[in-house]
């Protein structure tokens, strides 16, 4: 209370002024007249500019009192944009210049933002660099990004800011630290474009030469329309050959095995590890040096850098409240000691909220970060030790899991462990900053010699000859924190000597992707217009005969691939039972080195396997990278999987007659195995045959689909170099159909595996003689919403995610979605609106989610059912249309259950939806029975029994509690019942498949007297 009371006058605290640090808005209110004005300009505040908390404190005694009910109703606003003169004054500089550079930092981060600057880099072919706080507005993977300016000054980006003419700074804010790119010297040769929502606050370090204030969006726009129109070019081979100097400059210390751990080869296993989704949650401390310049964010707000010594343990609570922000996204949060110990009760909140997430202990036993100055001023050490606990037990004792890292190569695997267990987790990860710390001593020399390579390659840059060679970290702490030595000078010392490496740049072929504009610098072995060979015992083979594939958004010829016919097939088998005693014979170890070896090609092939995906497939470019992702973890499994090929002993004397006998049964290669692969996963679908062969002991023939060959002989061209690999082991053939029966009819399989139709899987199935059969054949799965489980806006969006993602393309897809009638109307309602809105077109566009579907012959079958589903009383929600190839996501309501839409298997953006009575679970889960498919089916309830009651009685190879059916996890054994299958993928029940059990009897085993 604050009215004639006596404690609200001795309140020790006063919140207001508490809060007033950490807030945009605080207030107390005063009367119940003012509440409704306060409240509403406290929401404007917390909305308007950069979104961000703001606090009302309500009085117990005003809180008692009464209040008009008065509603002030929002209006929308705009921004006002940047004033044309400025524009023109920005352009006319921009034109003088020939060396420009973009700077983002962190009050770029807005979403109309982010996409302007995006198609300004794209439009204009600048290059940009980021403060540590502007990480992830563009993608980092991009082909212009050169790096972060994780120190102010003499860090390696400023190779290529010392060069630069005019630096375009957009959005710096206030509360981040520029990099130091002017200075009184500077101001004739390097010019700076200011483009903010405010005007710049000038200082000795910071006086741009032109100013534009506005909204930054609209600014950026109108730059990148005018510099379009006016036809400006910049000059950027300079930019382009020290980018490379500094990715390869960055790459040192990464692979250090070294223990305790280095710093960076923590950050590059973070980054290794994480979902390109993730979240890392950045603490204060030296190592958050390294995560701003090592760590590539994939997008924005997936680095929380905080920026002062004075936010030390900000990482753990940041991260509790990303996590209940995005409960479906991996958070890891990154602490020092000393920072993590400032919050460490945190965990408690962690654990209470049902967290998940990871945090990880950078353990020196020091406050780091302040050692290393102290050290380069020249003090004494001083009250910097630290007695840490057992970080393990005492992450126990909040009720957290707790995890102690051991050696360098356990760190990575601890971490995906944790992420995938769910829950809260403690990782103590014992670390050196030795490396580091002499590491930074030598950057401003490292930096001179990128710049002094580039001179030398294009020629010299007017007024600039190389950076000081003064100790980066002394004149930073000395000119920035005015930090002074015992003399009352900054102390400045000799730098370390660093040796030279021999320049060494990568031949990469510079292409015009078909799945987008623009240039991209990836490094593609398939281009438009190339003849791609097949594999043929290991070898790539050109043939006579060549097959179109099909750009599927464009419709036009992508490129050719070579085309096998029976006789090639027939020498593929013959090289590969050839091969076959070789690969049998291949060691644990060998076969791991193979599949890890894939998993590195592929990791530094990334974005070529997801641009062939996106071609190939019409995939939108986040599924196709999200596939590509998912192939990794294929390969990683089977590496796992590969040393772990277990026999066991067995004790036979079960009688008088056997006494004496006891047995060894082991698991033994069947031979060779024909795969044939459908076209909807290209990578994914491949490498659940290809790597559980290959951790077998197998030699195979694979026939990718005909449709999406491309993935399946990028593979191949990895498999090809591998020297461990036996020649003959496998081959990877583009056929015809009548060609390829050779694969299901052959004896010299021993085993046929095969994913796509049931009317194609089952007959291969009735000609395919003594061997296995392995047949993953689709569905119409279908999904029970019987609860809000956690809540509407959760559950519309994970069926949105199962019924549409990749245009409905998936043997899972939703299908069939009955909804309890007691929560139908508001579901319909929500699932529609957000269905309706979801972005169609070309794949490679980030934002669209509806992508082509695998052709038009398909995509008219669709229309087909979809107007046979109406013609019989169904009724269409949203949806229906079809244009080419681009079919729209479609609903329709109260589908006939005799209607192909409903009974079939549509694999495409397509689905049913009815209400069910919500009092009787079993007449729904018999409905979801009444299918001739059985692979998945997904069920949202927090009943126990009712979860229980549907895996026990769903006819399926697998139940979904809580989720859509449109999950497979790759380590699980997946497959269907009835027409959905038969067998089970799944690395380890692939494997098992792929061997056959043989047993060993001995007689007295180990007896030294035989009775």
């Amino acid at each position: 209370p604050i009215r004639d009371s006596k404690q609200g006058s001795f309140q020790i605290v006063d919140i207001v002024e508490h809060m007033r640090p950490v807030t945009k808005f605080t207030v107390q209110v005063p009367d119940g007249n003012v509440l409704a004005s306060i409240v509403r300009k406290a929401t404007r505040i917390s909305t308007t500019e950069k979104p961000g908390p703001v606090h009302i404190e309500l009085p117990e005694d005003i809180a008692a009192g009464t209040a008009p009910d008065t509603v002030y109703v929002p209006n929308p606003i705009r921004r006002p944009i940047a004033e044309g003169k400025a524009i023109k004054a920005a352009v006319e500089l921009l034109k003088q210049a020939k060396r420009p550079l973009l700077m983002i930092g962190a009050g770029a981060n807005r979403q109309r933002s982010i996409r302007a600057i995006k198609q300004f880099v794209d439009g204009t072919g600048m290059y940009f660099f980021t403060t540590q706080m502007g990480k992830g507005v563009i993608d980092e993977r991009h082909p212009k990004y050169l790096g972060c300016a994780a120190l102010s000054s003499k860090d390696y980006i400023h190779a290529a800011v010392d060069i630069a003419d005019v630096i375009v700074n957009v959005g710096h804010d206030t509360v981040e630290k520029p990099p130091f790119f002017m200075h009184a010297e500077s101001a004739e040769t390097r010019k700076v474009i200011h483009l903010n929502f405010y005007p710049a606050l000038v200082d000795n370090v910071y006086f741009p030469q032109v100013e534009v204030v506005g909204d930054i969006g609209n600014a950026i726009w109108q730059l990148n329309e005018t510099i379009k129109a006016e036809n400006v070019k910049f000059e950027t081979p300079m930019f382009e050959f020290i980018k490379r100097l500094i990715d390869d400059a960055l790459v040192d210390g990464t692979n250090d095995d070294s223990f305790p751990m280095n710093i960076a080869r923590v950050v590059d296993d973070v980054r290794a590890v994480l979902p390109e989704d993730g979240i890392a949650s950045l603490d204060n401390g030296f190592y958050k040096i390294w995560f701003a310049r090592l760590f590539k964010a994939y997008g924005p707000n997936t680095v929380l850098l905080d920026n002062a010594l004075a936010t030390m343990g900000a990482g753990l609570p940041n991260a509790i409240a990303v996590n209940m922000l995005y409960p479906n996204r991996k958070v890891v949060s990154i602490s020092g000691d000393g920072g993590f110990m400032m919050n460490d009760a945190e965990l408690a909140t962690a654990v209470q909220y049902n967290c998940n997430l990871v945090q990880i202990v950078l353990n020196d036993n020091r406050f780091g970060m302040i050692d290393w100055k102290q050290n380069n001023l020249g003090f004494p050490a001083y009250g910097l030790d630290l007695k840490n606990p057992d970080f393990v037990k005492h992450a126990e004792s909040f009720g957290a899991t707790g995890h102690l890292v051991t050696s360098t190569k356990d760190f990575a695997s601890k971490l995906k462990l944790a992420l995938d267990a769910g829950g809260v987790h403690v990782i103590e990860v014992p670390i050196s900053y030795e490396w580091a710390k002499e590491k930074v001593k030598g950057f401003a020399k490292e930096t001179s010699a990128i710049m002094e390579k580039a001179m030398e390659k294009y020629g010299p840059v007017p007024n600039v000859s190389s950076l000081p060679e003064e100790n980066i970290s002394i004149k930073r702490v000395a000119d920035e924190l005015e930090l002074k030595d015992h003399k009352g000078e900054a102390k400045k010392m000799k730098p370390e000597p660093v040796a030279e490496e021999p320049l060494q740049i990568a031949n990469s072929r510079q292409h015009k992707t078909d799945c987008g504009e623009g240039e991209a610098k990836v490094q593609m072995t398939i281009t438009k217009g190339d003849f791609v060979p097949m594999y043929v015992g290991s070898k790539p083979v050109k043939s006579k005969e060549r097959l179109d594939v099909l750009n599927k958004y464009t419709q036009e010829t992508f490129c050719q691939v070579s085309l096998g016919d029976s006789g090639v097939i027939d020498n593929a088998i013959q090289l590969a039972e050839k091969a076959a005693p070789r690969m049998a014979q291949l060691k644990s170890w060998e076969k791991k080195k193979i599949l890890m070896n894939v998993v590195k090609e592929a990791t530094d092939r990334f974005e070529e396997f997801a641009q062939m995906l996106c071609v190939e497939a019409g995939k939108p470019i986040a599924d196709a990278r999200g596939e590509v992702k998912r192939m990794i973890i294929t390969f990683e499994l089977a590496a796992e999987e590969a040393t772990r090929l277990y026999g066991e002993f067995q004790p036979l004397d079960i009688s008088e007659k056997s006494s004496g006998y006891s047995g060894i049964v082991r698991r033994f290669p069947v031979g060779t195995i024909s795969m044939i692969s459908p076209f909807n996963f290209p990578l994914n679908l491949v490498a659940h045959k290809v790597a559980p062969a290959i951790a077998a002991g197998c030699p195979f023939v694979l026939k990718p689909a005909s449709k999406t060959p491309l993935g399946a002989l990028i593979l191949g061209d990895i498999l090809s170099k591998d020297p461990l690999l036996p020649e003959g082991a496998f081959s990877i053939l583009p056929c015809t159909r009548d060609a390829a029966d050779l694969l299901t009819t052959d004896e010299r399989f021993k085993l046929l595996t095969f994913t796509g139709s049931p009317s194609v899987g089952w007959k291969m199935k009735s000609r395919a003689g003594k061997k296995k059969v392995v047949l993953e054949l689709g569905g119409n799965a279908a999904c029970v919403v019987d609860e809000l489980v956690p809540n509407l806006e959760a559950v519309v969006s994970q069926v949105i995610h199962g019924a549409f993602y990749q245009s409905g393309q998936s043997c899972i897809s939703v299908q069939r979605l009955f909804v309890n009638d007691s929560i139908y109307d508001v579901f319909r309602s929500a699932l529609v609106e957000q269905v309706s809105a979801l972005k169609a077109g070309d794949p490679s566009d980030p934002e669209v989610f509806i992508g082509p579907v695998i052709s038009e012959k398909d995509a008219q079958r669709m229309a087909d059912w979809i107007e046979e589903a109406v013609s019989e009383g169904g009724k269409v929600l949203c949806g229906g249309k079809r244009d080419g190839v681009m079919v729209e996501a479609t609903i329709i309501e109260n589908v006939p259950h005799m209607c192909k839409a409903f009974s079939e298997e549509v694999f495409g953006p397509v689905l049913c939806i009815e209400k069910y009575n919500g009092s009787d679970f079993r007449s729904i889960i018999d409905l979801v029975n009444d299918s001739d498919f059985g692979l998945q089916a997904g069920v949202f309830t927090n009943n126990f029994n009712k979860a229980f009651y549907a895996f026990e009685n769903i006819e399926v190879g697998g139940v979904v509690i809580n989720d859509v059916p449109s999950i497979r996890v790759d380590s699980q054994p997946y497959g269907g019942v009835k027409s959905a299958g038969l067998g089970r993928e799944g690395i380890r029940y692939a494997i098992e498949d792929m061997t056959e059990m043989r047993v060993m009897l001995m007689k007295n085993a180990g007896k030294l007297e035989i009775p």
